[in-house]
């Protein structure tokens, strides 16, 4: 009888086999809530073309990206809230990129401005909307002896915000208007070089955005 006693099975009262319950049942809550976050996601701003400094943003400019909860926190753009009016992105963004939330800001802070410049030449077919371009003016012959002086260039890596090709006003299949995000250091020079006494070029500078 005392060996029996000794031996008994133990109870559902027995605090060990509570303890382990507990930790058991805690267990699958945490993978669950694991699972749960991992799968989790959430509506962020993508664009739907290259979006460019100095063009306002707009919804027509964007599409919803479903993107997992757990890689994005704060760091893009929400599709869930209003998208804020009167604000333009301060880098280019290729077609098909999420938007950074600090990619934003209002017009006023761009230190910068989109400028039209006519170019009389063609214009290389791999610059586009979103492509990065260097700006070049070649000052026309000045004087009796017909002498220029070297080009020179007076914008470095300015993004293009829209391009038409085969401009009438150059003749079929000849010139373009290309505009470009200029920044406020190189203004003074793209406006004095706009004045009609020289020749504008472009080309295309490394980094141009392609399409995704």
């Amino acid at each position: 009888m005392e060996l029996s006693r000794r031996f008994r099975p133990p109870r559902w009262t027995d605090a060990r086999l509570l303890v382990g319950a507990v930790l058991v049942v805690a267990a699958i809550i945490a993978t669950y809530l694991l699972v749960s976050a991992a799968t989790a996601t959430t509506r962020v701003w993508a664009s739907a073309a290259a979006l460019v400094p100095g063009q306002t943003l707009s919804a027509d400019d964007l599409v919803v990206a479903e993107v997992n909860l757990a890689d994005v926190g704060e760091k893009y753009l929400s599709a869930d809230a209003p998208l804020p009016q009167g604000t333009s992105v301060r880098t280019v963004i290729a077609p098909g990129e999420l938007v950074p939330a600090s990619a934003v800001a209002p017009m006023a802070e761009l230190e910068g401005r989109i400028v039209a410049i006519d170019i009389p030449g063609s214009v290389p077919s791999v610059v586009d909307t979103g492509s990065l371009v260097d700006v070049w003016a070649q000052p026309e012959a000045s004087g009796l002896d017909g002498q220029t002086a070297d080009p020179e260039q007076i914008v470095s890596a300015a993004p293009v915000a829209h391009i038409s090709r085969d401009v009438g006003s150059f003749g079929v299949g000849d010139g373009a208007r290309i505009e470009v995000f200029v920044p406020a250091a190189a203004l003074a020079k793209v406006l004095a070089a706009l004045d009609g006494t020289s020749v504008l070029s472009v080309v295309g500078a490394p980094g141009a955005v392609a399409e995704d």
